[in-house]
């Protein structure tokens, strides 16, 4: 979706991805496929994304299971490619927040409380490792604000829909290419209005305040 969002602009993405169903930091950081992938080097950037809940558990949970294996997939990033950026992907609350750790820690009981610690998790790796952050869950905030229409959820309430996955576009559009993201015409088979509306909150959320965002 990127690239054919970049494309659209007459930017280039050439792109490699690895990303089993599930899987952690902690699992990528002694996953030869990953380290391969890092180690051909020559990259501009290189994203990391955790399992979607982990980064909301509780502090002492993040600092032993998550915070280490960022710094190691980090380091390895910047020890093979001279000139890359580590980018974090901030993901998003579930729908209605996560009713299977509900239980143990209550402040992920809603959307919103899940959606803040996500954001708070994401901020701090980034912040730490002086990389770079990709807002998609910031942006999907917004457009549940501004744009309640527009459904970001798959029917499981945690995966992206279409117009999740091209709301994660935007974002990354506007962070990767310091570029504004409304002069991206690629809407994929969304309808005019709702590409419209997600590529003006990316905009609002990530172009206007690339800063925010470390870059």
């Amino acid at each position: 979706m990127l690239k054919d969002v970049a494309a659209s602009t007459g930017d280039t993405v050439e792109y490699d991805s690895y990303a089993p169903g599930g899987y952690t930091l902690k699992q990528h950081a002694s996953d030869n496929n990953t380290i391969n992938k890092i180690m051909i080097g020559n990259w501009d950037y290189v994203v990391l994304q955790e399992q979607s809940q982990r980064p909301a558990f509780p502090e002492y949970q993040v600092q032993a299971d998550l915070y280490p294996y960022a710094r190691i997939l980090d380091s390895l990033i910047r020890h093979y490619n001279s000139c890359a950026e580590t980018v974090f992907y901030m993901t998003w609350g579930y729908k209605n927040g996560d009713a299977s750790n509900c239980a143990n820690f209550p402040p992920i009981c809603t959307y919103a409380g899940m959606d803040s610690m996500l954001r708070a998790r994401y901020m701090y790796m980034a912040d730490t490792n002086n990389a770079l952050v990709s807002p998609v869950g910031a942006v999907r905030r917004y457009i549940r604000t501004n744009y309640p229409g527009i459904e970001l959820y798959d029917t499981d309430g945690a995966h992206p829909s279409l117009a999740g996955t091209y709301t994660a576009a935007c974002s990354f559009y506007s962070v990767l290419f310091r570029k504004n993201p409304l002069t991206i015409s690629f809407n994929s088979t969304l309808t005019s209005g709702v590409a419209a509306n997600i590529r003006t909150a990316a905009k609002a959320v990530a172009f206007d305040s690339l800063s925010t965002w470390f870059v």
